[in-house]
């Protein structure tokens, strides 16, 4: 009987990786299991999403900096604490985790997600990649499962690290409950919101993942055809000044803003007209889910992994090649202006419906209890 359990991860910043983990450890918290939610630093930025973390979570902050400090706090904890499952996120959390339950000598299910696509990600060749692939082939074939957050990942996963073990399975991310569906009612003041506008929404790190700045040049292009369009990019890092400067060099201080990081980012949506994701990868982009969910108008590169899942190859949105700055004018300008895409309210639901949080956490449920 599936009782006490611990998330590990490396921080409660404000990434999608770090926000579902702390819906899946609220909801099973809620539903009365024992939860222990474990990171590695809570310094300043590193706790953004603290305030969510639900008051019957026990948190452990090992307060040790860098995650592989975390390696003989956890196995102690792992040791003393006898957790029925372990559900550790992240390649250098779950590397960390798989040695330190093999130390503890505990009989402990483990289960890893894995929340990007390392070819993509980790950028490692020669001798680097060799040991990292090394670690993942032997921690990871000690892990009961490993979820992947979308059936691309898993496949760079496989490809990636010429993993062969059985042991993956694909689990979308829980992004769509009664909670968000609550968040987009929240009011929202900025003056691009009115009458004559056309808002363009972008939410997300400020990181090279992200690709923001194709996203700013392609709008300085649909700008220069529709003046009435506005972009607003919500997030917050560390490729913000280069981001700004962009803006500036290219004369749209006015009419492109980066507001910096809000917890409630879906509530923009109402009011804009158009959703992009702009990313040169993601794992699963939860935030394309939750703008498709509102039923706002999307536009997504191609990149991997996910949007081509989520959108079904173009069918509940547009898709474009990462980095066209022409065929992303062209979208959006499609999107805005022209034919959008049609799809009946039945088939919209019913693919909605796997990544509603109900469905991921019954899966994740029997997974926990049986994992094998």
């Amino acid at each position: 009987m599936l009782n006490k359990v611990m998330f590990f991860l490396p921080t409660l910043g404000g990434g999608g990786a770090e926000r579902t983990v702390i819906q899946l450890a609220n909801s099973f918290a809620e539903q009365g299991l024992q939860i222990d939610l474990a990171v590695c630093n809570l310094n300043g930025e590193k706790a953004k999403l603290l305030p969510e973390v639900n008051s019957k979570i026990q948190l452990i902050n090992f307060n040790c900096g860098r995650v592989a400090n975390a390696l003989f706090p956890l196995k102690k904890r792992l040791k003393e604490q006898q957790y029925d499952c372990v559900v550790a996120t992240q390649t250098h959390t779950n590397i960390i985790c798989a040695f330190a339950k093999k130390l503890a000598g505990v009989q402990t299910k483990l289960i890893f997600r894995e929340v990007s696509t390392p070819s993509k990600n980790m950028k490692l060749s020669g001798f680097k990649k060799l040991i990292l692939t090394s670690l993942v082939n032997w921690t990871y074939s000690t892990a009961d499962q490993v979820v992947c957050v979308s059936n691309g990942g898993l496949e760079d996963f496989r490809e990636y690290y010429s993993y062969q073990k059985k042991n993956l399975i694909t689990i979308y991310n829980p992004v769509i409950d009664d909670a968000y569906f609550e968040k987009l009612k929240a009011s929202v003041q900025h003056r691009f919101f009115n009458a004559t506008n056309k808002v363009i929404m972008a939410v997300g790190r400020l990181t090279e993942a992200k690709n923001f700045g194709f996203l700013i040049r392609s709008f300085s292009k649909l700008h220069q055809q529709h003046p009435e369009t506005r972009l607003i990019i919500l997030g917050e890092g560390e490729l913000r000044a280069e981001f700004e400067a962009l803006v500036t060099s290219l004369g749209l201080q006015d009419v492109v803003n980066l507001p910096g990081f809000d917890p409630n980012p879906y509530a923009y949506l109402k009011y804009s007209d158009l959703f992009v994701l702009s990313s040169n990868w993601e794992g699963l982009p939860g935030v394309l889910i939750q703008a498709l969910a509102s039923k706002i108008k999307v536009v997504s590169t191609n990149c991997p992994s996910g949007p081509m899942e989520i959108l079904v190859n173009s069918k509940f949105g547009l898709l474009v090649e990462c980095n066209d700055v022409e065929g992303m004018v062209a979208a959006m300008n499609q999107a805005l202006f022209g034919n959008y895409v049609e799809f009946s309210n039945a088939e919209f639901e019913q693919h909605c419906q796997q990544f509603y949080k109900s469905n991921v956490l019954q899966r994740y449920l029997e997974m926990m209890e049986n994992p094998s």
